[in-house]
This record gives structure tokens, C-alpha cells and sequence, in this order.
């Protein structure tokens, strides 16, 4: 992205939608720009660094288990219909 579009309320909107890398970019770029006199700008930078240094080890967790717990289910699921399935044959075969 052109860095010419990135402002404060880019920034916000990254935020607000959970893009949270994407907007600590921009406004890591404008502390650049203010030359870390904007407080504003530096708090968000802040807050997004805390986020994200919290959100990311839980989510990879969280993120990995529930992969797993699905690959289990279809695993399991899978199973099932195969056995039924030549249960149905057997019983197709007998008639």
C-alpha cells in the first residue's frame, strides 16, 4: 500500500477490524513522521505492541487445538460412515 494513504484514521480502522499488525505499522510510520512528539500516536504504538505480544501465544494455541480437535471430529466422523457403509453392504449382499 502506498505509504501516502497511511494516516490516523487508517490506522483506526485496522484497529477497530482487528488488523492489528497493519495498523501498528502506520502508526509506527506517523511516529516517524511526528518524530515521537504525538502522544496519540505513541500510545496507540503502545497499545497494538501490548496486543499483540498478549493475543498472539494465545491465539496460536487456541487456533491449534480447536484445528485439531476438528481434524478428530472428521477423523471420527469418517470412521463411522465407513463402518456404516459396509455394514450396508453386508446387509445388501444378505438380501
Amino acid at each position: 500500500m502506498d505509504h501516502a494513504y497511511h494516516t490516523r484514521e487508517l490506522a483506526k480502522t485496522y484497529e477497530a477490524q482487528g488488523y492489528y499488525r497493519q495498523a501498528l505499522d502506520i502508526y509506527t510510520q506517523l511516529d516517524e513522521n511526528f518524530q515521537g512528539n504525538d502522544t496519540g500516536v505513541l500510545a496507540a504504538c503502545r497499545r497494538l505492541e501490548t496486543l499483540l505480544a498478549e493475543k498472539k501465544p494465545v491465539n496460536s494455541k487456541i487456533r491449534l487445538t480447536a484445528l485439531v480437535e476438528d481434524w478428530l471430529k472428521l477423523w471420527w466422523t469418517t470412521h463411522h460412515l465407513t463402518t456404516l457403509d459396509n455394514l450396508m453392504s453386508q446387509v445388501r449382499r444378505e438380501k
